[in-house]
């Protein structure tokens, strides 16, 4: 079942936190009210929690407690009437999507490195580096940096796996190592345009990127390298994206 509601449970107060399940591994979790993600304590994914199933406690604790509860249960009958009775009562708790004039001007006049990894780190740097930054701030500041963010949410995964930044909080991540130290001695850095053209006219010159960089990878050729040259064939007009995570030659 489906949701996009809040329950309230007992009185607000300053400190609300939200219970939730992760869409993936069906566990319960939780929150402090207002943000919009958070990572699954249980299997990892980045869970959206404006689109999930959530209750509105007004403590911590009161929240850990009903944590421990949905999960002993898998939530149960008294979960979904709790949503269903409270369906908009709430809503204010919702982060709110915002886009003004200023902030699409002020887009084009940034100069932003090319390659789709040099700008996340980039970002990840400049308000990541020093402190904890909130996952909300990352997918807000995504625009700025011409970036995705489900793109942005598996690269966060997998610079979590390799050590490059850790979540102190399950919703915010900060970034322990430049991406220089915790690379691969076996990959390198290489101009590959030559053979992606090469590929997407043997392969039916449609492809997946995920597949390309695999493939390169596997040669020892850094994910940088390969989203650099796919970059530089975009601005000269040579490939371009049919859809999302797709290339083809144009």
């Amino acid at each position: 079942m489906e949701y996009d509601s809040i329950v309230v449970v007992g009185a607000l107060s300053l400190n609300p936190f939200l219970v939730f399940m992760c869409s993936k591994c069906r566990n319960f979790t939780n929150a402090p009210a207002g943000q919009k993600r958070r990572r699954c304590s249980y299997c990892g994914t980045i869970i959206d929690i404006s689109k999930a199933a959530s209750a509105l406690f007004d403590t911590p604790e009161k929240a850990s407690d009903a944590v421990k509860e949905f999960n002993a249960s898998r939530g149960g009958d008294e979960f979904d009437k709790a949503v269903e009775r409270s369906r908009d009562r709430v809503r204010a708790f919702l982060p709110k999507e915002r886009v003004s004039i200023e902030d699409i001007s002020s887009k084009e006049d940034q100069s932003r490195p090319p390659g789709k990894r040099k700008r996340l780190m980039d970002l990840l740097q400049k308000e990541a580096k020093k402190t904890h930054c909130s996952l909300d701030r990352i997918e807000e500041l995504c625009p700025d940096y011409e970036l995705e963010w489900k793109w942005v949410e598996g690269q966060l995964e997998s610079l979590s796996n390799n050590g490059t930044l850790i979540f102190p909080r399950p919703w915010s991540v900060q970034l322990v190592a430049s991406e220089d130290m915790t690379k691969s001695k076996d990959t390198s850095s290489k101009d590959v345009t030559v053979e992606i053209l090469a590929l997407l006219q043997g392969q039916g010159k449609v492809l997946k990127v995920v597949d390309i960089i695999k493939r390169f990878s596997s040669q020892g050729i850094s994910e940088e390298s390969v989203e650099t040259s796919l970059e530089k064939l975009m601005q000269k007009g040579e490939i371009f994206e049919p859809k999302s995570g797709y290339i083809s030659q144009a």
